[in-house]
C-alpha cells in the first residue's frame, strides 16, 4: 500500500509506503535519488522510519527508573533489538494532497517500552526532492525517552555506487564489537574511515559517524556533477553509513549505500546518549530533506 505524490510540472515524483510509512520511492527530472521497491516488504529495510529508537538496543534489554525492560529481540543473529518498534504498522492517512501526505501511527505501551507515542509523518514534495518532518506527542503518564531514524539507500540514476563518492563532514566513528553495539569511539580525521570525500569502490561500511559539522548535508556525488544531499535539522547528530552487497533492483542486484540520519547512537535506550525525553502531554519534532542537484562550481550539463 503506498501513496504516490508528484509535483505540479511532473518534475519530482515520489512514493510513500503505508506500510511502515517509510520513502517507497523518489526521481528528479526522471533520475532515481533513492533505492525504489515494489509492493511487499522492503528490502534491507530500504526506507524505514526507525522510532522509538534507530539502530540497536543490545539483547533488547534496557533499564528505566529500576526497572529491567525487555524488547523483542528482532535481530535474531546478533540479538539485538532493531530498528524500533514501526517498521510493521500500518499509518493513518491523515491528510493527502497531490504534493504532500501526513500520516500517523501509535506506539502503545509495553512491557518492553511503556510509553504511548503518536508519530506523525509529513512528507512534501519539493522543486528538487521532499522535505520529511515528524512530530511525536507524548500521551503518557511519564517523560518518555525515544529516539528517531530514516533509513533510505541514496542513488544517482543509474551509476554504479562504486563510481559514487561519499561526502560527509564528521569529527569520529563508533567503535563497535561483534553484536555491532558501540564499546568507544575514535577520529577520522586524515584516517581512512573519514567520509569526507570517501570513494565507495570497494568500500564495504557499516558505520555511525557522529561529531557532526553544524549545518553540513551529507552528499552522494557522482562524476558527472550530480549529487544528492541529504539535509538535516540540529536533532539528528548521528548519521549511520551501511553497504549493502546485494540490493534488488530489477533482475539484478547491486551495491547500495544507506544513509541514515539519526537523533541518537545505537543502544541509547541503554546509554542514554542523546535520547530526547518529552514530557507528558508534549510533543517534539524533527525533520530532513533529500535534494537533487550539482556540485558547486560545477555545470549543470556538458
Amino acid at each position: 500500500m503506498s501513496i504516490g505524490l508528484a509535483s505540479a510540472d511532473g518534475r519530482v515524483r515520489a512514493a510513500v509506503d503505508l506500510v511502515g510509512g517509510g520513502l517507497q520511492a523518489l526521481s528528479v527530472d526522471g533520475c532515481d535519488i533513492v533505492e525504489g521497491y515494489d509492493q511487499g516488504p522492503p528490502p534491507h529495510a530500504a526506507g524505514a522510519v526507525l522510532f522509538p529508537w534507530p539502530n540497536r538496543v543490545r539483547d533488547g534489554r534496557w533499564t528505566h527508573r529500576g526497572v529491567e525492560r525487555q524488547l523483542e529481540v528482532s535481530e535474531p543473529g546478533l540479538n539485538n533489538a532493531n530498528h524500533g518498534l514501526v517498521c510493521e504498522n500500518v499509518f493513518r492517512v491523515a491528510g493527502q494532497e497531490p504534493q504532500g501526505v501526513c500520516l500517523s501511527t501509535d506506539v502503545v505501551a509495553s512491557q518492553g517500552y511503556p510509553f504511548d507515542l503518536t508519530l506523525t509523518l509529513t512528507y512534501e514534495v519539493l522543486a528538487d526532492g521532499v522535505l520529511v518532518q515528524a512530530c511525536v506527542e507524548n500521551h503518557s503518564l511519564e517523560t518518555a525517552p525515544l529516539g528517531l531514524g530514516f533509513h533510505p539507500y541514496l542513488r544517482i540514476g543509474d551509476v554504479p555506487t562504486a563510481e559514487l563518492m561519499l561526502d560527509v563532514r564528521a569529527g569520529f566513528v563508533l567503535d563497535l564489537d561483534e553484536q555491532l553495539i558501540p564499546v568507544g569511539q575514535h577520529p577520522v580525521s586524515g584516517t581512512p574511515e573519514s567520509p569526507a570525500g570517501m570513494p565507495l569502490a570497494g568500500a564495504r561500511l557499516n558505520h555511525c559517524y557522529g561529531g557532526l559539522t553544524p549545518g553540513a548535508s551529507h552528499r552522494l556525488k557522482a562524476p558527472d556533477g550530480r549529487q544528492v544531499e541529504l539535509r538535516t535539522d540540529s536533532r539528528f547528530g548521528w548519521v549511520q553509513i551501511y553497504t549493502c552487497p546485494n540490493f534488488p533492483r530489477g533482475m539484478d542486484t547491486v551495491t547500495a549505500v544507506a544513509v541514515e540520519p539519526m537523533t541518537a547512537p545505537p543502544d541509547a535506550l541503554r546509554s542514554g546518549r542523546d535520547l530526547a525525553w518529552v514530557e507528558p502531554g508534549h510533543s517534539w519534532s524533527a525533520g530532513w530533506s533529500l535534494h537533487l542537484n550539482h556540485w558547486l562550481g560545477r555545470p549543470e550539463s556538458d
